[in-house]
C-alpha cells in the first residue's frame, strides 16, 4: 500500500490477460481451462486470445473472451474461477 501523501491522483490501470475457467458441478471435480492474452507470433503487431484446454490450444476473437454484442456463455462454458491482471501504471502515476 502507497501511504496516503504519496497516493497517485488517478487509480492504476490494469490489463486482463488470462481468465481461468471452471467446468463442472464442484470445486473438488471438473476441468479446468484458460483463456490467455498473447503476443501475436504471426509478424504483426498485436495481441491474440488463446484458449487452452489439455492440449488443444486455439485462437479465440475479442468477442468470444470479453462477451460482448450480448453474447450469452453456455452453461457447458463454465464460468470465471480467477482473473489474471497486469498493472499498465507504474506505481506512482495513472
Amino acid at each position: 500500500m502507497v501511504p496516503n501523501a504519496q497516493r497517485p491522483s488517478e487509480p492504476p490501470h490494469y490489463k486482463l490477460y488470462g481468465v481461468l475457467y471452471h467446468h463442472g458441478e464442484s470445486a473438488g471435480s471438473g476441468h479446468y481451462t484458460v483463456n490467455v492474452l498473447h503476443q501475436n507470433g504471426d509478424g504483426d503487431a498485436g495481441e491474440v486470445w488463446l484458449h487452452i484446454d489439455n492440449e488443444a490450444v486455439t485462437r479465440m476473437r475479442h468477442e468470444d473472451v470479453f462477451g460482448e454484442h450480448g453474447a450469452e456463455r453456455r452453461a457447458d462454458e463454465g464460468c470465471a474461477y480467477l482473473l489474471f491482471y497486469c498493472r499498465t501504471s507504474p506505481i506512482g502515476t495513472s
